[in-house]
């Protein structure tokens, strides 16, 4: 899953969501001074990250992208934060630019004490509004662009974001299909490790 997904999957709560997304540029390792709920969102990043992994749901749609690819997993995730986009109101109960206003506002506010690396994350993420940007195929596509132009010339010549487009288009009926059965198991899988209180704005 990706950003949006990740955010989106944790408790109510801006230290929980920010563990959960940053998890991965900080490999998955708290700093020092970390709070409990950016630990609890760390761990609940590698909870999803393991039933996504594993999911025959989500395996057979990387196949129906393509046999073989080293990006297809992370075009995958992106794509995926398009459907959550567009099916928002059947997963959560609070207005989707709502919801990303009110993370946008709390994550800037709560960071001066966060390490370098992950203020940059977040300013690069969150400041920027990439997580309102998946809402339009145009938006995934710009991913798609920011991700290549990170890659080496040798990276590139193995696969790359870009030529999934097409096969996004001719597929994407099929694909949206399986999000809709995987996502609400994801979220009942997530669920079993939180209090209902927190998650109050979702729709389960």
């Amino acid at each position: 899953m990706n950003w949006l997904a990740h955010v989106f999957l944790s408790e109510n709560h801006i230290e929980h969501q920010l563990g959960n997304m940053l998890a991965d540029p900080l490999k998955c390792r708290k700093w020092s001074g970390a709070s409990k709920r950016i630990d609890a969102g760390i761990k609940t990043h590698i909870i999803i990250d393991n039933f996504t992994d594993s999911h025959p749901i989500v395996s057979k749609s990387k196949a129906l992208l393509t046999p073989r690819g080293h990006l297809k997993g992370v075009v995958l995730d992106i794509l995926y934060d398009y459907f959550l986009s567009k099916h928002w109101n059947n997963y959560c109960k609070i207005d989707r630019q709502h919801f990303l206003d009110n993370f946008r506002f709390m994550a800037i506010d709560s960071i001066d004490n966060y390490p370098k690396n992950a203020q940059y994350v977040i300013h690069r993420v969150v400041a920027s509004k990439q997580l309102e940007s998946y809402v339009t195929i145009d938006g995934v596509i710009e991913a798609f662009e920011r991700i290549d132009n990170r890659l080496s010339a040798k990276s590139l010549a193995k696969d790359n974001c870009k030529r999934y487009i097409p096969l996004i288009k001719e597929k994407k009926e099929e694909l949206e299909e399986m999000f809709l059965i995987f996502f609400p198991q994801l979220m009942q899988r997530v669920k079993e490790g939180y209090h209902d209180k927190d998650i109050q704005h979702w729709r389960i």
